[in-house]
C-alpha cells in the first residue's frame, strides 16, 4: 500500500501543478480585464478538478508523513480520507447547490 500511495503522489502532484498553473492563470486574465469565453470557461470548469488532486495529493502525503510518524498507515489513511472526503463534499454543495448567476 505504501507503494501504491508514492505513485499516487507522485501522480496527484504532476495534476495539482498543472491545473492550479491553469487555474491562476485564468485568474489572472480575469483580473486584468482579457475576458472571452475560453478563459472565463475554463476559470469555471477548473476548480473542482484542482480541489481534486489538491486533495488526492495531501492526503497520500500526509498518510506517508505520518505513517513514518506511528508506524502505521491505515487509521492516518483513513482518517485523512475521511477529512478530504468532507471537504470534497462540502466543495461540491457549495458548487452545485448555489447557481452562479453571472456564469459568462
Amino acid at each position: 500500500m505504501q507503494k501504491t500511495l508514492q505513485s499516487v503522489a507522485s501522480v496527484s502532484f504532476i495534476f495539482f501543478v498543472v491545473l492550479g498553473g491553469l487555474h491562476i492563470s485564468t485568474s489572472l486574465l480575469l483580473a486584468q480585464d482579457v475576458l472571452n469565453p475560453a478563459t472565463t470557461l475554463l476559470w469555471n470548469a477548473l476548480d473542482l478538478p484542482f480541489l481534486m488532486a489538491a486533495l488526492l495529493y495531501g492526503t497520500s502525503r500526509l498518510s506517508l508523513t505520518l505513517e513514518d510518524i506511528t508506524g502505521n498507515l491505515k487509521i492516518p489513511f483513513a482518517l485523512c480520507s475521511l477529512a478530504s472526503a468532507i471537504v470534497l463534499g462540502l466543495a461540491l454543495y457549495i458548487n452545485f447547490g448555489f447557481p452562479d448567476a453571472n456564469l459568462f
